[in-house]
């Protein structure tokens, strides 16, 4: 069978470094990772259980319990990433540990970073914990290598891929064990791969992004209209491509939520997950409200910097939409989607420091991929003709 190629009249870049070559970049953001858990191992003592902050109000703590697994549990809601070492401790939802969740169907609904901390752990409760806080490490290595081809690809050092362990959703979830790291990792894995003309396999990267969390499967559905709509090729060939990189996704997920709602009761409270997402602006002007007036919100950190983060953040939102509109590249249209969906995010996840660095990390990076991709010069491998990628043959289906 032939590989799945990118459409040769399409201004991609086509030459990136090969893996080895951004060994280094995975080893400095493998480090970066850990040295991240360890400060917040220095703030809440040496439990491998505290990052994970699993609260009593939910009935986790006891169930787990139960169980006779010990862990360190704080009073009240706790935070999310209790959810995911829940379901770490019953991946296939066979004990139904989901139910007892705020929203059961909707945390089940994210198996990838529960199933990869099981696998770390070898299946040994005892050592899933530590199995589960590796993955964002582990995560932020992948993410700093794929980041650093993609930048290289337009005449940038491979080490500016370590901006993928500064994204601050990043830095939040390698501290608070929450599923961005891995699930951005797994997204600028699909995208380096694309521009390798590997659609197949970034189709598979990018439906891991989507099982490690929804909202991610929008770096497939921009890198499928992106294809699809390039002019130049055959049409065919361009609708066969974007249904590589999407179908994928769209189907592993459908089919992993048919088994949630079989496995685990439904929920009133799931429909609260809708709240995500509002009209476009409408969470910002709530928030930069609480900034304006001096009352943003607790969990922020002290000074100036959270207002600081989410002001860049929405900048950088701006920049990735306008840049997208100018340049029809890979990365713009990437940065013009995501870009897009940071302005519709509502005041509930933008009104709260944590969650809004969380669910922005998307919008970040690709306005960082964006942005790279206005400033710098594809580089053209041997041979190449203007748009960078392999010259024509007549006997290429995927022309």
């Amino acid at each position: 069978m032939r590989p799945l190629h990118v459409p040769v009249a399409a201004p991609a870049p086509a030459r990136q470094p090969g893996w080895r070559a951004v060994t280094g970049v995975a080893a400095a953001g493998l480090l970066v990772g850990g040295l991240l858990l360890a400060l917040q191992f220095a703030r809440l003592g040496w439990d491998p259980t505290a990052p994970f902050f699993v609260g009593t109000s939910w009935g986790l703590d006891e169930r787990l319990a139960a169980r006779h697994l010990d862990v360190q549990i704080t009073p009240g809601n706790g935070y999310d990433g209790q959810w995911f070492l829940g379901l770490a401790y019953d991946p296939a939802l066979g004990q139904r540990l989901a139910s007892s969740f705020d929203m059961p169907r909707y945390r089940a609904g994210r198996p990838l970073q529960p199933v990869a901390g099981w696998l770390l752990a070898g299946g040994r409760a005892g050592a899933i914990p530590v199995g589960l806080l590796a993955v964002g490490p582990l995560a932020v290595a992948l993410g700093s290598a794929a980041t650093g081809r993609l930048v290289a690809a337009w005449g940038r050092s491979p080490w500016w891929g370590l901006s993928f362990a500064l994204v601050p959703g990043v830095v939040v979830g390698v501290a608070f064990a929450t599923a961005e790291p891995f699930a951005l990792a797994l997204a600028a894995l699909g995208l380096t791969l694309v521009l390798d003309r590997r659609l197949i396999p970034a189709g598979l990267a990018f439906a891991g992004a989507a099982l490690t969390k929804e909202s991610y499967l929008a770096f497939a559905i921009a890198t499928a209209a992106w294809l699809a709509l390039r002019a130049g090729g055959r049409r065919r060939a361009r609708l066969a491509g974007a249904a590589a990189v999407v179908v994928p996704g769209l189907a592993l997920l459908g089919l992993w939520w048919a088994y949630v709602a079989w496995r685990i009761p439904a929920s009133a409270a799931d429909a609260a997950a809708a709240g995500a997402v509002g009209p476009p602006l409408a969470g910002w002007a709530h928030a930069l409200g609480m900034v304006i007036g001096g009352d943003y919100v607790p969990d922020a950190p002290v000074g100036p910097l959270g207002a600081m983060l989410l002001t860049g953040s929405l900048a950088v939102a701006i920049a990735a939409t306008v840049l997208g509109l100018r340049r029809a590249t890979l990365l713009g249209w990437t940065g013009l989607m995501l870009g897009l969906y940071g302005l519709f995010l509502s005041e509930e996840l933008l009104g709260r420091f944590l969650s809004s660095m969380r669910a922005l990390a998307p919008t970040v990076l690709a306005a960082v991929l964006a942005i790279v991709a206005s400033q710098g010069t594809p580089r053209e491998p041997p041979g190449s003709v203007k748009a960078g990628l392999p010259s024509c043959r007549d006997d290429d289906p995927y022309r």
